[in-house]
């Protein structure tokens, strides 16, 4: 499955490095204080990202703005039974390049409206990069049933799902075009939509292997007919369930564990939410990207 990146088929986002921790259902297997559980989780987010960082071992200094992503975690901070500035704060004992945002939103696609905004504030201009202007980009994707809702265990949309956390940095090695798409369905249809717009966007990045996310067998069959033989990754859905905003990262994650990169492979990682948004970003992983598979999340 290894693809050779000509010069022409270069993207300007290199993936350094990708670590993920599965989270148990239950989380306890008693009830647990909400409060409890989000300091809980902020503490094995802290340690992650500065595994991560530490491992493809970037400069703390270089990361300027740090996203947290979730689809699911909404709940706690509407209903005020955790207030995200004590989150925050609590990251920040662990460094100021921890998570200093919390996005919601947009859902599973969080990530790509989140890398959006890096590129918007902090782009690249066609003479190169501005002066003091990071290189580089991380965000950490959280999904975790905090309160064990049986809507999160299994959901007809999706079935089964998956729980972690997922923390990707990426680097801008050149000036940016349109290594990411991102938009919102105006159909009702908005998984076939979201299909469609994959395949229109691959048309233009020849070479390149989508990741998709994990759906069940049925939803698998409709991107199969509608992608018409696109490359990709294969689904994980069996294997993790559904894991939200996830799903990509940890497919590349899998991928590059599992297939030595021996040279440049680009890839598409895309989600989609329920709500319609969705987030494709053209990526690039080298035999240098660090991954890392954690075990799963232990409880106390």
């Amino acid at each position: 499955m290894s693809v050779e990146v000509t010069e022409q088929a270069q993207t300007g986002l290199e993936v350094k490095g990708i670590a993920f921790t599965p989270l148990p259902q239950p989380l306890f297997d008693n009830l647990t204080p909400v409060d409890r559980v989000m300091s809980l989780l902020a503490e094995k987010i802290g340690y992650q990202v500065n595994q991560l960082i530490e491992q493809t071992g970037m400069p703390e200094s270089e990361f300027k703005r740090h996203f947290l992503c979730s689809t699911m975690i909404e709940m706690p901070f509407t209903t005020q039974s955790v207030n995200w500035q004590d989150i925050a704060e609590q990251l920040k004992t662990y460094g100021d390049h921890q998570p200093q945002t919390f996005v919601n939103a947009y859902e599973c696609a969080s990530w790509g409206y989140s890398l959006r905004h890096y590129l918007k504030v902090e782009s690249l201009k066609a003479e190169g990069l501005e002066q003091n202007q990071p290189r580089y980009m991380i965000v950490t994707i959280l999904d975790a049933n905090v309160y064990d809702f049986d809507f999160w265990v299994y959901n007809e949309n999706w079935e089964h799902s998956g729980f972690g956390i997922t923390t990707v940095i990426l680097e801008v090695t050149a000036p940016l075009t349109d290594e990411l798409t991102i938009g919102s369905a105006v159909t009702h249809n908005s998984v076939a939509e979201f299909a469609t717009v994959v395949r229109r966007t691959m048309m233009k990045k020849p070479g390149a292997t989508v990741a998709l996310p994990f759906f069940q067998v049925s939803v698998q069959q409709m991107f199969e007919k509608l992608l018409r033989g696109q490359p990709s990754l294969p689904d994980l859905h069996a294997r993790y369930g559904h894991c939200f905003g996830s799903d990509p990262w940890l497919s590349l994650l899998n991928h590059g564990l599992s297939n030595k990169i021996e040279q440049p492979e680009r890839f598409m990682a895309c989600s989609v939410a329920l709500n319609g948004y969705y987030a494709i970003a053209e990526v690039m992983m080298t035999p240098d990207t660090v991954l890392i598979m954690n075990k799963e999340w232990q409880r106390d």
